[in-house]
């Protein structure tokens, strides 16, 4: 990895570019997951990615950013939130693609994020979206019960859609707000519309409280209000949120505890959204092995009312 990265910024150096760096970075997770809801309830699970990040700066401070990600994910649909979509039958390995292009640009407490990149909704500038999810692969959180958001963010696709994002920190404050130009259906959204998010955080101490706003071209409204923080080794996260395509007010509640050094208890629960949604609820447990690699196992409901469960190993390079 150093060797890499050292070479790579030789590189980019002999390009006669003032400031730049060109960095590679990744993670990986393999093991099993179980969703009582799928005929083949239980498949393999894995998910391999790879990341290179450019970064550039003028004699100014003002900083140039640029990334693409590869993923690689098993075929498998038991770890899907209900138990109706996906391939449920296929244990299949998936091939590697690339998503598109993100940039930034940012100086003092200003950034301005151009691209394949995150919603206010999505990027977590202002409220903790998911909490402490649990299982290794995280396949249920607060949000859970939360349907029909306008969310995207950076990845290995959606590069069909491009989003506009500002963001500005002032102390302990900070605002945001984007714009996406829509060529692709997400939920609750029609096929060529643009939509529009801002949203506002307070930091105090160990905590943080924030809300969001955002409207569609097809006259979608949504909103959410969160807070998390921590007590010592107790950590917290609350969510609540509502928009025009759900039936009901969602909300979750979620938390962390350090039972010892390495090892860190997660629970969560949530409600509402769509008609007849169960309220899904979840325990998990990690334990870091050091180095970037953790092993962690989960077991929670879903919307639909089925178990869901997963064991495995992660790790970050």
């Amino acid at each position: 990895m150093k060797k890499i990265l050292f070479a790579s910024t030789a590189l980019v150096a002999t390009a006669s570019v003032a400031a730049a760096e060109l960095t590679w970075s990744g993670s990986g997770r393999f093991g099993l997951v179980y969703n009582e809801g799928h005929t083949t309830d239980t498949v393999v699970d894995h998910r391999f990615r790879l990341t290179v990040n450019g970064v550039a700066e003028t004699d100014g401070g003002v900083k140039f950013e640029g990334r693409i990600r590869w993923q690689a994910d098993d075929t498998g649909g038991s770890k899907n939130a209900t138990g109706a979509t996906g391939n449920e039958n296929d244990n299949g390995a998936g091939a590697a693609s690339a998503g598109g292009a993100g940039f930034a640009v940012s100086t003092g407490g200003f950034r301005l994020d151009v691209g394949n990149v995150s919603d206010v909704f999505d990027s977590g500038d202002v409220i903790n979206w998911g909490g402490y999810g649990v299982g290794y692969t995280g396949f249920l959180d607060q949000a859970a019960n939360f349907t029909g958001f306008n969310k995207a963010g950076f990845g290995n696709s959606a590069e069909n859609q491009q989003t506009l994002k500002a963001r500005y920190t002032a102390g302990d404050f900070t605002v945001a707000a984007s714009y996406t130009l829509e060529d692709n259906a997400l939920p609750a959204v029609a096929a060529n519309d643009d939509y529009w998010q801002v949203g506002a955080g307070y930091s105090f101490g160990a905590h943080k409280v924030g809300a969001m706003y955002g409207d569609s071209g097809d006259n979608i409204s949504q909103w959410a209000v969160g807070a998390d923080g921590s007590f010592g080794d107790f950590a917290y996260a609350v969510l609540v949120g509502d928009n025009d395509a759900a039936a009901d007010l969602m909300w979750g509640l979620s938390g962390s505890y350090a039972v010892s050094a390495a090892g860190t208890l997660t629970a969560f629960v949530s409600d509402g959204g769509a008609a007849g949604a169960d309220t899904s609820y979840g325990i998990g447990y990690a334990h870091s092995l050091g180095g970037g690699v953790t092993i962690a196992a989960g077991v929670g409901s879903n919307t639909a009312g089925n178990t869901q469960a997963d064991a495995g190993v992660k790790f970050n390079f």
